[in-house]
């Protein structure tokens, strides 16, 4: 997952698991949302959209974000402000997250941490050779 998602931009490797944490976490507030107003047939259709959707926006908010902290390389400053931005918006329009939305963030932060981690050091050792 880390290797598919940080080939569009190429972040460090800490740099791209914040970047998917937020990312996860913006995703999962507007499908968190969208759940909590759908009933009935409204709920399991949605269900089913979001096999395919919840995916989809993950890709695009992890692009977009990528894009805004690329931008600010060199500039640790300029990139927490952008995804403390991303963060604060979504703190103010859909309040504090739930321990669910936490709790499948950190996993997504774990594994992408420990990918970006090994990709990294995969890279190192072949640059040794």
């Amino acid at each position: 997952m880390y290797k598919e998602l940080n080939d569009l931009h190429k972040l460090q490797p800490l740099w791209a698991t914040i970047t998917i944490t937020v990312a996860t976490l913006a995703t999962n507030w507007i499908w968190g949302s969208w759940f909590s107003q759908a009933k009935g047939m409204a709920a399991f259709l949605l269900m089913f959209g979001c096999l395919i959707g919840w995916p989809l926006m993950l890709v695009l908010f992890n692009v977009i974000l990528g894009f805004g902290t690329k931008l600010g390389e060199g500039q640790a400053l300029l990139r927490m402000a952008i995804l403390l931005g991303v963060v604060g918006v979504g703190f103010a329009v859909y309040g504090i997250p739930s321990p669910w939305n936490l709790l499948g963030c950190a996993i997504v932060a774990l594994v992408v941490g420990f990918q970006a981690g090994r990709a990294a050091q995969d890279d190192a050792d072949l640059e040794d050779l």
